[in-house]
C-alpha cells in the first residue's frame, strides 16, 4: 500500500515541474512573499518571521487552490482518472498519494523561504524555537487547505471552476472565525464559530507553541475534506440506488461529523510544547516554587461570563492555561473557582464587593448595533483578603500579575523602597507616578528626605533610590548615605554626569562630589560626558519645512545587556536618554559585574557642546572615540550592603514611560534593580519573560543587502534557472528520434 502511495506522490510531484505553469507559481509565491515581507520587517528592525506569516495564510488562498485545481478536474476532463482507478490500486491510495504529491510541491515552495531566516541569524539571535514552530504551524495550515482544494478539484471537469471553488471554501473557513462574522452572531454560535475559524489556530501555532488542540484541529480539518473528496470520487463508480452507495455516504458523513466534534471537543485537551526562549507560554519555576510553598489555602476566582465578545475568545484560552496550570501546580493550597456572575445572583453581589465590574462591549445582530454586558475578571484571594483584576484584557504578563498578588497576599512583611528627595530629584509626585504604581504592587514606597535631625537611614529602609538631582547632596548626607550602605542597605543610583536642555539644544557637566565619593570608595564613578549609540538609539521628531521629520538621535541610546546577571534577564533596549558611561575601577572584579551597556557603535562625547538632533553626528564623533560603554552596574559589598548605578534617571521618568516604546524595558530593568537590591529576586525570572523578537542589527550595510536582494531576486532567479534548464532538458528528449531497434539517432 505505501509503495503504491509513493509511486503515486512522485508522478504527482514531478508533474509539477514538467509545465512552466508550476515556476510561474512559484516565482509569483516567492516574490510577493519576500517584497513584502522585507517592507515591514526592516521598517521595524525585529529579527522575526511575524509579517511573513501574517501575509502567507492569505498568500495560500490562492496559491493552493491554483496548485491543487488541476489534480483531479484534468485527470476527468482527459479521461485519465478512469483508466489510472482501473489499475489495481485503490481509491483511497491514489487519493493519498496524489495528496502527498501536492503537499511535498508545496514544501518545496515553503523551503524557498527558508533564506529568510537564515539571513536574520547574520544580523540578531534568531529565536529558532519559535521559527521550527512557525514553519511546522504553516505546514499544518497547507496541509488542511490542500485537502480543501483536492474536494474542490474533484467536484468538476474545469480547473477554473476548481479554482473558484477552493478559493470559496478557503476563505469561508478563514471569514467564520474573524470578528466580521463573530460579533454578528449569537454568543454560542459565535464561540463555536471562533474555534472552527483557521486562522486563529495558525496564530496560535505561529507564535512558538505546539498545542495539542491546534494539531487536533487541523488533522480534524484533512481528515474532513479528504473524506468528502474520497467520497465524491467514489460515488461516480457506484450506483446510486445500491447499498453500497448508502453505506459510503453514510459513512462518509459521519467521518466529517467525527471530525467536526474533535475539532470542537478538542478545545478540552491539555499538552502543548512551549520553543519560545524562555518558555514564556510555560508557568516559571518561580512561580511554581512560590505556589508549592503556601502554607495556606489561596483561591482564584474567575469571573467570567458566558457570552464575552469574540475577540476574548483567545485571551480566554490562555488564561484557562495559566489558572489551570497553577492549579495543578499547587495542589491543595490553591482552589481554582469559576463562576458566572449573570447567570448567578450571588456571584454577581460578589463580584460588585470586590470591584469586579461588568465590561461594555457592542454586538453586531441584525444590521443592528447593541451594548452588552459581561464580566472577565480575576480576585485573588488569601486570609480573608482580596486583590483582584477587574478585566483581563490580555495575557502578556497575567502570570507576573498573579504572582506578585499572591507573594503581597502570603508575605507577612513586605519591604520598604525609600525615594530621596530635597535635591530636585524625580519623586513620587512628579516624575515617578508611574514607576510607583509598578513598585507599589510589591513594596511599601515613601519618600526619605534629610534634615537637621536625621543621622542615619531609618532601619526600616531596605532600599534607597536617588533618582537624578539637579542640587548635589551635601557632605553629611553623603556620609548618612554611605554608612547606610556599609550596615547592609541597599542603593540604587540613577545620575547622568549631564545636564540637557532640549530647548537650548546644549548639554554641560554637573558634578555631585558627595556622591561622587561615596561612589569612588567603591571603585565606581558617573564620567561628566554623554554617552551615543549610533545603532541602538531612539527616534525624535524635528522641525522642517516639509513638516515634522522622526530621525535617530544617538543621544537617546537604547542600552543592551552587557552580563548575564539576574537583573537584565530577558531585558534589553533600555532608554538611556543623555545618559553618562560610568567609571570602574575596581581590584577585585568580583564585586562589579557591568549590566548595560551601548553597542559596539557607541561611545562618548565630552561636555559642554550641542545637542541639536540635526547635526551630522557621523562628522561630530571622531573614530577614536568609537567603543563600548557600560551605562550601568551592579555592586556587591563583601559583608556590606548592594548598589545598582545607572547614568541616567530617564529610564523611569514618566516622560520617558509615556512616550518611548521602550519605556517597558526601563520599568523591567528598574523592578529587576530593586528586587536585586532587596535581596527578593523570586519574581525576576517571571517578569523578565521576553515575548519581544531580537532587534535585527545586521553587522554592516552588504550583509542586510544581501539578505533583501538575495532572497527578493536571488531565490526566484534560481527557481527560474532550474525550470528554464528542467524544461529544455525535457524538449530536447521529446525532440529525439528512435531506430526500430530502440537505439537513439
Amino acid at each position: 500500500m505505501i509503495g503504491r502511495i509513493l509511486t503515486v506522490a512522485r508522478r504527482e510531484f514531478a508533474s509539477y515541474f514538467d509545465h512552466a505553469t508550476a515556476y510561474i507559481l512559484l516565482v509569483i509565491f516567492l516574490g510577493i512573499n519576500f517584497y513584502f515581507y522585507f517592507q515591514e520587517a526592516y521598517i521595524l528592525d525585529e529579527a522575526s518571521l511575524r509579517p511573513m506569516l501574517s501575509l502567507l495564510p492569505w498568500l495560500l488562498l490562492f496559491f493552493i487552490p491554483a496548485v491543487c485545481m488541476r489534480s483531479f478536474a484534468e485527470e476527468r476532463n482527459t479521461g485519465t482518472l478512469e483508466l489510472v482507478l482501473a489499475q489495481p490500486i485503490e481509491v483511497l491510495e491514489f487519493l493519498l498519494g496524489k495528496f502527498l504529491g501536492v503537499l511535498l510541491f508545496l514544501l518545496v515552495a515553503m523551503a524557498g523561504t527558508l533564506g529568510i531566516p537564515f539571513g536574520l541569524s547574520w544580523g540578531a539571535d534568531l529565536q529558532w524555537g519559535v521559527v521550527f514552530s512557525q514553519y511546522l504551524g504553516s505546514v499544518f495550515l497547507i496541509s488542511a487547505l490542500i485537502s480543501v482544494g483536492l474536494w474542490a478539484s474533484s467536484l468538476t471537469r474545469n480547473q477554473v471552476t476548481a479554482f473558484i471553488i477552493g478559493v470559496t471554501i478557503s476563505f469561508a473557513l478563514y471569514l467564520i472565525g474573524l470578528p466580521t462574522v463573530t460579533l454578528s452572531l449569537p454568543a454560542p454560535l459565535a464561540a463555536l464559530a471562533s474555534r472552527l475559524g483557521v486562522l486563529g489556530h495558525f496564530s496560535n501555532v505561529a507564535r512558538g507553541v505546539i498545542d495539542l488542540r491546534d494539531i487536533l484541529y487541523f488533522l480534524a480539518l484533512g481528515a474532513a475534506f479528504l473524506s468528502l473528496t474520497y467520497f465524491s470520487i467514489m460515488r461516480e463508480r457506484l450506483s446510486r440506488g445500491r447499498q453500497a452507495y448508502r453505506r459510503l455516504r453514510v459513512g462518509v458523513l459521519g467521518l466529517v461529523g467525527i471530525a467536526i466534534v474533535a475539532a470542537l471537543a478538542g478545545a478540552q485537551l491539555r499538552g502543548r510544547l512551549d520553543l519560545t526562549p524562555g518558555k514564556v507560554y510555560t508557568l516559571s519555576p518561580a512561580t511554581a516554587e512560590l505556589v508549592r510553598g503556601l502554607d495556606d489555602l489561596v483561591t482564584l476566582k474567575l469571573f467570567r461570563s458566558t457570552e464575552l465578545p469574540p475577540e476574548l475568545t483567545p485571551v480566554s484560552r490562555d488564561v484557562d492555561d495559566l489558572l489551570q496550570d497553577l492549579d495543578a501546580t499547587g495542589g491543595a493550597n490553591v482552589n481554582l473557582v469559576r463562576v458566572d456572575p449573570a447567570a448567578d445572583p450571588e456571584a454577581e453581589e460578589e463580584a460588585g464587593l470586590l470591584g469586579v465590574s461588568p465590561a461594555r462591549f457592542r454586538v453586531y445582530n441584525d444590521d443592528a448595533v447593541s451594548i452588552r454586558e459581561g464580566y472577565f475578571g480575576l480576585a485573588v484571594q488569601y486570609a480573608g483578603e482580596n486583590q483582584i483584576i477587574p478585566l483581563i484584557r490580555q495575557t502578556v504578563d497575567l502570570e507576573y500579575r498573579l504572582a506578585t498578588m499572591i507573594r503581597a497576599l502570603t508575605r507577612p512583611e513586605r519591604p520598604n523602597v525609600a525615594i530621596m528627595t530635597g535635591h530636585g530629584e524625580l519623586d513620587l509626585r512628579s516624575g515617578l507616578r508611574l514607576a510607583n504604581t509598578r513598585l507599589s504592587l510589591e513594596y511599601d514606597v515613601s519618600e526619605f528626605s534629610v534634615d537637621s535631625m536625621t543621622m542615619a537611614v531609618p532601619d526600616s529602609v531596605d532600599v534607597l533610590v536617588i533618582a537624578g538631582g539637579r542640587e548635589p547632596l551635601a557632605p553629611m548626607e553623603g556620609e548618612i548615605v554611605s554608612r547606610f550602605v556599609d550596615e547592609g542597605g541597599s542603593l540604587f543610583v540613577l545620575k547622568s554626569g549631564v545636564t540637557a536642555d532640549m530647548q537650548a539644544r546644549f548639554a554641560g557637566p554637573t558634578f555631585d562630589p558627595a556622591l561622587d565619593s561615596l561612589l569612588e570608595v567603591r571603585g565606581l564613578g558617573i564620567v561628566p560626558a554623554m554617552a551615543y549609540d549610533l545603532d541602538f538609539n531612539e527616534q525624535v521628531q524635528v522641525p522642517s519645512g516639509l513638516g515634522p521629520l522622526i530621525i535617530p538621535y544617538p543621544l537617546w541610546a537604547l542600552a543592551q545587556p552587557a552580563s548575564r546577571h539576574v537583573i537584565v534577564e530577558g531585558v534589553a533596549n533600555v532608554p538611556m536618554r543623555f545618559g553618562s558611561p560610568l567609571l570602574i575601577e575596581v581590584e577585585d572584579s568580583t564585586t562589579v559585574t557591568p549590566l548595560l551597556a551601548t553597542s559596539d557603535v557607541g561611545g562618548r562625547l565630552q561636555t559642554p557642546r550641542s545637542i541639536d538632533p540635526n547635526q551630522d553626528w557621523l562628522e561630530a564623533i571622531a573614530p577614536e572615540d568609537v567603543a563600548v560603554e557600560t551605562l550601568a552596574a551592579a555592586y556587591s559589598q563583601p559583608g556590606g550592603g548592594r548598589i545598582v548605578l545607572a547614568g541616567s534617571s530617564s529610564l523611569i521618568a514618566d516622560e520617558t514611560l509615556r512616550r518611548s516604546v521602550s519605556g517597558l524595558a526601563g520599568v523591567v530593568f528598574f523592578q529587576n534593580a530593586i528586587d536585586w537590591l532587596a535581596q527578593d529576586e523570586a519574581l525576576i525570572s517571571i517578569r523578565s519573560k521576553d515575548r519581544a523578537p531580537p532587534p535585527l542589527r545586521f553587522p554592516s550595510q552588504w550583509l542586510r543587502d544581501l539578505t533583501r536582494y538575495g532572497n527578493l531576486a536571488g531565490v526566484p532567479l534560481l527557481f527560474i534557472l532550474i525550470g528554464g534548464l528542467r524544461l529544455a532538458r525535457r524538449r530536447g528528449v521529446q525532440h529525439r528520434t528512435y531506430t526500430d531497434g530502440g537505439a537513439l539517432v
